[in-house]
């Protein structure tokens, strides 16, 4: 039996001018940020300082969280009014405690996904190097 859900639920975190400030700091990769005159490099930057956090938080529910992509937002409450109308429900998840919620007004907006486990990969593939996993004989089991 499957439950379905209303919405598809998609996650972000948003930060401000002062968010990404801190995010360089607390990533180390503020020099770098600052002696971009790309923008789309210093987004790249902000990218893979966000990605960095994200990996090395220690908190468990955040840690396997990576970014996909980043867009500007002017008015972040009706962007999300406007998705959850599409049955798209955005979900606003914090990179550390300290980082506060921001749901309205404006702001650059990180798009995330999770990272599967790649040990679950690792395991199928010395198991079955092959690749091939074939009813009961697959599992080990005898016909």
């Amino acid at each position: 039996m499957v439950v379905e859900t209303r919405y598809d639920y998609i996650y972000y975190t948003v930060l401000g001018v002062e968010g990404i400030l801190k995010l360089l700091c607390d990533a180390g990769t503020i020099r770098e940020a600052m002696r971009e005159t790309n923008e789309t490099v210093r987004e790249q930057i902000w990218i893979k300082s966000l990605n960095k956090v994200f990996k090395n938080s220690k908190d468990y529910t955040v840690n396997n969280f990576r970014v996909d992509s980043a867009q500007y937002c002017d008015d972040i409450k009706h962007w999300r009014h406007r998705n959850i109308q599409h049955k798209e429900c955005p979900v606003f998840v914090k990179y550390n405690e300290s980082q506060p919620v921001k749901n309205e007004g404006e702001g650059h907006m990180f798009y995330l996904y999770e990272e599967e486990e790649e040990e679950e990969e690792e395991e199928l593939q010395l198991l079955f190097p092959d690749g091939y996993i074939d009813g009961l004989s697959g599992y080990g089991g005898r016909l």
